[in-house]
């Protein structure tokens, strides 16, 4: 069993990426994530665990702070565990290799009572881009869609994030980036 939920952790709900919805002291956050297409299972753990460092590292710092606090005076304590934070991300960084930075990601806020049509437009972009992979990740599944065209699908899917983001730049639109 812990074997499974490790498994899920690394891995992730999909094999393309991820779209999570949350709420924000702002309203309603979007961010979808697309991993590149064609990256390996071994390749896409390692960017999650990049892009997961923020939260791991600083668990990570407060653990070794609390073990080390025992063994050690607490300014030493303080320096290794920081030293550990910091070797863990340089590593994890440089594990994740060139692939961290093909990630492609949009991002958006829905304030609550107020209409911004183009803040709208992106969260319903997201939604039907999320909604084609997961599609064909269940076709695929199914046996009903090949490897090969669900892979095609998620480089669409992927280079279309491109061309979004890239217009939503362009219009100055808050919250939305590659």
């Amino acid at each position: 069993m812990l074997r499974r939920v490790v498994r899920r952790v690394l891995d992730g709900d999909a094999q393309w990426g991820s779209l999570t919805i949350q709420p924000d002291r702002f309203g309603t956050r979007y961010h979808l994530v697309v991993y590149p297409p064609g990256i390996t299972a071994t390749e896409r753990r390692r960017v999650r665990i990049w892009r997961g460092w923020p939260l791991w590292g600083a668990l990570l710092w407060i653990l070794s702070q609390m073990v080390l606090i025992r063994h050690l005076d607490p300014w030493s304590a303080l320096f290794a565990s920081a030293g550990l934070v910091v070797v863990t991300a340089a590593t994890a960084c440089a594990m994740a290799g060139p692939a961290r930075a093909r990630v492609h990601t949009l991002a958006a806020t829905l304030l609550p009572r107020q209409y911004d049509p183009v803040s709208k437009a992106l969260c319903t972009t997201m939604h039907q881009l999320a909604r084609t992979l997961r599609e064909a990740d269940s076709q695929r599944a199914q046996g009903v869609m090949s490897p090969a065209q669900f892979e095609m699908t998620w480089w669409r899917v992927y280079n279309e994030m491109a061309v979004v983001a890239h217009a939503c730049i362009r219009d100055s639109s808050p919250g939305a980036s590659q």
